[in-house]
């Protein structure tokens, strides 16, 4: 086939993929089988991906991983490659083809707090397959789930491409102000305070207050509007995790909720406390398997300063 030809077909389909259309319309596992295939070829890791794959090798120095880093490198490129149009394809399955591609790790703690009715805070992360959760909860019939989202990415193919009896009831963040997140930690109580489910990410960049921390060997702040939605509330902090599972299916991984205090310490204390622990979580899974940091993250972490 004539290089020019091929090159249109492939950019043809690649902009199908990158669309709520091909979200809807592809087949999910030849589609998906099709990505990680194309996501290993040297002419991914060379050419057509190089802007990611760059990155990333220099990001493994960074952090000290001792593994094979080509191995990696391919891992990394195969999780994230399209992986917008896999998190919402994935939601447009029949609910048996759902089930086949599920699994749940510790979902007992998840129900032994939604059933005392104290409210959930789900706290995700730019880790793995995290837009899933977006609307894994909404599809399960739970119809007090709650995300809150950027403006911005509410505009993205992670919204956009979900099927749209899926879509949670979104809290949206319109600009990063003292009153913009006094206003979101209120919406937020009053969800969660009435037996809700707060979706946030914890390393997120929405909110002015945070606390700096040593991360994968560097410093690097995190947001505290987690950690304080768990003290204005009875509400759990339940870290969540979606990680590509076997084949092409996930995994929907839930953690002990982080341990709040007690009332005899002071506030700040606290928040401190609860960031110190999602962020020692978050950093073990960072080390143990660097391939699934989001791309985004890897170039943010490389610019950081070191510890």
């Amino acid at each position: 086939m004539n290089i020019d030809i091929r090159n249109f077909l492939f950019t043809k389909l690649m902009k199908l993929y990158n669309s709520p259309v091909g979200a809807a319309r592809i087949p999910y596992v030849p589609g998906s089988a099709l990505i990680r295939r194309i996501a290993a070829s040297n002419y991914a890791r060379k050419e057509y991906l190089l802007h990611r794959a760059a990155p990333f090798k220099e990001f493994l120095v960074h952090i000290g991983y001792k593994g094979d880093h080509e191995a990696m490198l391919t891992a990394f490129l195969q999780t994230h490659f399209h992986h917008g149009w896999r998190t919402a394809a994935l939601s447009h399955l029949s609910n048996h083809g759902l089930n086949k591609m599920i699994r749940f790790d510790g979902k007992e703690i998840f129900d032994e707090h939604y059933s005392s009715g104290k409210g959930i805070v789900l706290v995700n992360s730019h880790y793995g397959w995290p837009s899933v959760a977006l609307w894994l909860f909404t599809r399960m019939d739970y119809t007090n789930y709650y995300s809150i989202i950027g403006e911005k990415g509410s505009e993205s193919l992670k919204v956009a491409g979900i099927r749209k009896d899926c879509l949670p009831q979104f809290l949206s963040v319109s600009r990063e102000s003292n009153t913009e997140a006094f206003r979101l930690l209120f919406q937020a109580r009053e969800k969660l305070e009435s037996g809700g489910i707060v979706h946030i990410l914890g390393d997120g960049q929405h909110g002015r207050a945070h606390v700096s921390l040593p991360f994968g060997g560097k410093i690097r702040g995190f947001r505290a509007s987690f950690a304080e939605l768990g003290l204005i509330t009875e509400a759990a902090l339940i870290p969540v995790f979606v990680l590509p599972g076997e084949g092409h299916g996930a995994i929907i991984q839930f953690h002990k909720p982080l341990d709040k205090g007690t009332d005899e310490m002071e506030h700040q204390q606290r928040i401190a406390n609860i960031i110190e622990q999602y962020a020692r979580l978050l950093e073990s899974k960072w080390l143990s398997a660097p391939h699934l940091v989001n791309g985004g993250f890897v170039e943010v972490h490389i610019r950081q300063v070191g510890v």
